[in-house]
């Protein structure tokens, strides 16, 4: 049996992904799940497992951070993605699948099928090698189509410094001191943007974390950013936030909050 973790920022997705792999691929045993980054290390690190099912994108980052610091490293992985814009041949050249959301039952057997010849063939992945090629070929600034009242604006995603919900619209505050409205709902919007780059701080609020000028302390707090606005922090998100801005280098907070 090939011991499995799955590290899905969404439980629905664990559960569906655990239930296909029971019914169809009779060699996979799944021996823990995890659907945050903070506790992917240690559930690593105590399971030693042959075979990793990893989602790229998670709201306060990406999954490379953790491979990096990763003591034990003697597994396969099987990328899940909801994004087709990373270094497929990257992949190729490290043996590593990747399944596009949502998942498919062919496409996830198919894959587990390709990881049982690598572990017969006894072929090994450079994990080092291959987070360092996929960062490298992420995209640290892109356009983003937008939807709006005169058409479809492409906005570069890095001249946002927050989002704003208004029911089924949202505000876009630019860096040009523009505000946009766009037909896009808050949860929308956090789809199209990098995890990493931004975060939703609060339920009507997402963040582009390089516009972060100062934290202010409180219950969950607030965080002002560099057009002088503020924006709540939720009380379940101020953790998450904190350990972001501490862990971020090169952020100006890196060494002050």
């Amino acid at each position: 049996m090939i011991k499995t973790v799955i590290i899905d920022d969404e439980p629905m997705n664990i559960k569906l992904i655990g239930g296909m792999l029971r019914d169809y691929c009779p060699g996979i045993e799944v021996t823990g799940t995890c659907d945050n980054l903070a506790d992917a290390i240690e559930l690593v690190h105590t399971l030693k497992p042959s075979l990793l099912l990893l989602d790229i994108e998670f709201p306060s980052g990406t999954i490379f951070p953790v491979l990096e610091k990763l003591a034990f490293t003697n597994f396969h992985i099987i990328f899940i993605t909801a994004h087709n814009t990373y270094a497929t041949e990257a992949f190729r050249q490290n043996a590593v699948d990747y399944i596009l959301k949502p998942v498919t039952k062919e496409s996830l057997v198919n894959a587990i099928k390709r990881v049982e010849e690598r572990i017969h063939k006894e072929v090994t992945t450079d994990i080092s090698k291959l987070v360092e090629e996929l960062k490298a070929g992420l995209p640290h600034s892109r356009k983003i189509p937008l939807p709006s009242a005169e058409g479809i604006l492409f906005i570069q995603d890095t001249d946002i410094i927050r989002c704003e919900a208004n029911g089924r619209y949202t505000i876009l505050y630019l860096t040009n001191k523009k505000k946009l409205t766009v037909t896009k709902t808050l949860k929308e919007m956090e789809a199209l943007l990098q995890p990493g780059h931004f975060f939703r701080v609060h339920h009507s609020h997402i963040i582009n974390l390089d516009m972060i000028k100062k934290y202010h302390r409180g219950q969950g707090g607030t965080v002002e950013l560099t057009d002088g606005s503020q924006a709540e922090v939720s009380v379940s998100r101020k953790d998450e936030l904190l350990n972001m801005l501490l862990n971020k280098p090169g952020h100006p907070l890196h060494q002050s909050v």
